[in-house]
């Protein structure tokens, strides 16, 4: 393990410097981090990153973060993180809501650095330790609570959830979820206040379908492996392979995908094409349950081909363009608005509670996640692997391949199940 060491930049004051890798969705790069009393300085190895060598598309974004400088002036948040399972990672926000994140050789390093930003940095909020109950439970209370009261609205508070999960847009082994709302994608028009359009949000996108739900108990009750737990789905909601089949159609995702596809984009009966399909997809199939990303709650151009992509021909002749959106929605701009009433609705405000005790509460893990039918393979799951105990680097990177996979389950936030929202107050006389 890399120690920190001291040494001197010209211009600048004494600074130390360590190891670390600048984690980015085009990949990890590796370099050095230097820390003075006003910088904070990343310098690249020289080395490629690990998922996108050879897209060219992403080497502008790969030049900017090869020499990286930040004022400490400007940092306002510091968060700490993990990185393929491992608490060794810090993320800082700007003032103007950019980020970084840094992964280190060790967990003491990234203490190293945690203590100098802290005294050298302003900083308008940090993360409490977790070990320090009170605190960080004090915080999660005020949340939910601002939540309850209708302070909050649904998204900014499933997105406070996913930051405080460590879920960040820097990695997308760990980005943000968000829940499928609506189960509708074929009627003329979406009406929200019929219960019938909408998702169950009290079960796992697996379990949706009775007769699905009947397959993957059975899987788990009939599964017997003496080295491996028991688990409903060999998939799991969220992994870098699906956020990038939702952010296809966006550069710098585009070339993202085509890295993972050998320099190509999948075959075309695999990529994102219909919501309606999508979502067919993921309530008829063990080994499809993802869930949604925030971009299809905010941003019509997600749905849109407009860089003219050629992402070829489906078998049963229809050519992949732009998404195809239920009948309901007259164009991209309208499903994105028209989504995002659906999530901030009544019907799903009575009924979110739920579903965050499937991904971050008391559903998560143990009994009452395998009488939900939300168990998932045991390598998503914090505390299941450690890969600092593995001396071969050939072991370790096999491994973190799986973690890849596999996903990544967020840390467990709650333990006791979460409390129903409000109801919202009456409309004031006319």
């Amino acid at each position: 393990a890399a120690e920190a060491e001291a040494v001197a930049l010209e211009g600048d004051s004494q600074v130390f410097s360590l190891e670390a890798d600048l984690v980015r969705p085009h990949g990890l790069l590796p370099g050095r981090l230097y820390l003075s009393d006003s910088k904070l300085r990343f310098i690249s190895s020289g080395e490629a990153p690990s998922r996108v060598a050879g897209a060219p598309a992403c080497s502008e974004q790969v030049a900017r973060d090869a020499a990286l400088s930040w004022p400490l002036s400007s940092v306002a948040q510091m968060q700490r993180r993990r990185y393929l399972m491992v608490h060794t990672a810090l993320e800082l926000l700007d003032d103007d809501g950019d980020s970084i994140l840094l992964n280190f050789r060790t967990k003491r390093s990234r203490t190293q650095v945690r203590s100098w930003i802290k005294r050298k940095c302003s900083l308008t909020y940090r993360d409490r330790d977790r070990s320090a109950r009170t605190a960080f439970g004090k915080m999660l209370s005020e949340l939910q609570e601002a939540w309850q009261r209708r302070e909050l609205s649904n998204f900014d508070y499933l997105m406070k959830l996913n930051e405080m999960a460590g879920r960040s847009y820097n990695d997308l082994n760990q980005y943000p979820v968000l829940p499928w709302v609506l189960s509708d994608y074929a009627s003329p028009t979406l009406n929200l206040a019929d219960p019938a359009v909408f998702r169950d949000l009290s079960k796992p996108m697996g379990a949706q379908d009775p007769a699905q739900a009947d397959l993957v108990r059975q899987t788990y009750e009939l599964f017997d492996d003496p080295d491996i737990p028991r688990f409903h789905y060999g998939s799991h909601y969220s992994t870098m392979g699906f956020v990038l089949y939702y952010l296809l159609r966006l550069e710098p995702f585009t070339s993202h995908h085509k890295a993972l596809q050998s320099g190509r984009f999948d075959h075309a009966d695999r990529l994102f094409h219909s919501l309606g399909q999508t979502y067919h997809s993921c309530t008829h199939s063990s080994s499809d349950v993802k869930e949604l990303i925030p971009e299809l709650f905010c941003l019509p151009d997600v749905l849109l081909n407009r860089n003219g992509l050629s992402l070829g021909t489906r078998q049963d002749g229809q050519a992949v363009d732009d998404v195809r959106l239920p009948p309901w929605a007259s164009d991209a701009v309208d499903f994105v608005a028209k989504h995002r009433a659906a999530l901030e609705c009544d019907h799903v405000s009575e009924r979110l509670h739920q579903w965050v005790d499937l991904i971050f509460g008391a559903k998560q893990r143990g009994p009452a996640a395998a009488g939900a039918l939300n168990v998932f393979f045991y390598l998503t799951y914090e505390g299941t692997v450690d890969l600092s105990g593995l001396s071969s680097a050939e072991g370790r990177r096999a491994l973190q391949a799986q973690i890849e996979n596999f996903g990544q389950t967020p840390p467990q936030l709650f333990t006791s199940p979460h409390p129903r929202r409000r109801p919202a107050p009456p409309p004031p006389p006319p």
